[in-house]
């Protein structure tokens, strides 16, 4: 017989029909504010930033030309900031907040949370009957937003190194006037890259809609309702957390002692 692994989900606990009702409180208000506002900056940002690439409307004149120009420079300015605030808060929030918003969970590094991860793929590849019934984040999840965390510090970089490349003085310039000396053909290696995570989050936005969709209607746990209640509807006592087989959930924990 093939020996198993000690994270092996149990029968009757992990691949059963039973859906509970349970609410709990999953994300918290900064995780749900910082969510949508990097979402509307995103979408905010790529118009704005596609316009100064290439302008798609057509002025009268010069004039209204160069003032469509700057106030299109402006919101892209306002709302890089923004996208910048959001993204520190949240990372930040990855450290004081609760164990669903922890990097610790979202960032795959033990073993049981790649075994999980495995099980998420037999999921989507069609092999497994359920998706992983988690509280917070999937694994497999994990592993994307960790990816998408990489680029969005990436998009801020580039960004400051655009605008301290625009800046002939000051402390932008002083701190991100170094464009030029960027190792893949300087400053307009920067720009490729800032344009090219632009359409990598534009696409990764589309597949994150529809996997969120998906795990609402398999697992119907609210999970799109739950970035803005911050609730979740789980199986009570039957997620990977609750079972004590992925992390330390002391919220799962304490939900369960209540029943």
């Amino acid at each position: 017989m093939a020996a198993t692994t000690p994270f092996e989900p149990m029968p009757g606990s992990l691949d059963d029909d039973v859906i509970g009702c349970g609410p709990i409180y999953v994300w918290e208000l900064p995780v749900r504010i910082t969510h949508w506002l990097i979402v509307i900056s995103i979408m905010v940002l790529a118009a704005t930033g596609l316009y100064i690439h290439g302008p798609y409307l057509v002025p009268s004149n010069p004039v209204e030309a160069s003032s469509r120009m700057a106030d299109v420079r402006f919101w892209h300015e306002v709302f890089a900031i923004v996208f910048s605030l959001s993204v520190a808060v949240r990372f930040y929030w990855g450290f004081v907040g609760n164990s669903f918003s922890s990097w610790r969970q979202i960032i795959p590094h033990r073993r049981d949370q790649f075994y999980f991860m495995k099980e998420m793929v037999r999921y989507y590849a069609g092999r497994r009957k359920h998706p992983v019934p988690y509280t917070g984040h999937n694994h497999l999840a994990g592993l994307a937003y960790t990816i998408v965390s990489v680029g969005l510090f990436a998009q801020v970089l580039s960004g400051l190194l655009l605008f301290g490349w625009i800046m002939p003085t000051g402390p932008f310039h002083v701190l991100f006037g170094w464009g030029n000396a960027f190792p893949w053909d300087g400053i307009q290696g920067v720009r490729y890259l800032h344009n090219l995570l632009t359409f990598l989050f534009l696409a990764f936005m589309v597949h994150h809609v529809y996997s969120a969709i998906l795990i609402d209607i398999e697992e119907r746990n609210g999970v799109l309702s739950s970035m803005f209640s911050g609730y979740k509807n789980i199986r009570l006592g039957r997620t990977v957390e609750a079972l004590g087989l992925v992390g330390h959930a002391p919220e799962e924990q304490a939900r369960i002692k209540n029943l």
